[in-house]
């Protein structure tokens, strides 16, 4: 992979993360039983980390496949 690919993923990556930590707003949820095992840390912790995840999936996975397709294919984009 060319150095200008891999810059192009890093910044991506940090855009990303960027955006996603400025505007994370945790789910308000009533879950007594998950709170008292695990604690309210770890359920933020997953809360976050779930957010992620899903965020990543969206808004990181696709445009980066996308990118490193180009190089090799003819077409590639999102569907």
């Amino acid at each position: 992979m060319s150095s200008q690919r891999q810059t192009m993923i890093t910044e991506k990556i940090k855009d990303c993360m960027r955006a996603k930590l400025q505007s994370y707003k945790p789910e308000v949820r009533n879950m007594p039983f998950h709170h008292r095992l695990l604690g309210k840390d770890k359920i933020a912790l997953f809360s976050f980390i779930h957010f992620l995840n899903t965020e990543f999936g969206t808004l990181f996975y696709e445009p980066v496949a996308i990118a490193l397709g180009r190089e090799r294919f003819k077409v590639a984009e999102a569907k």
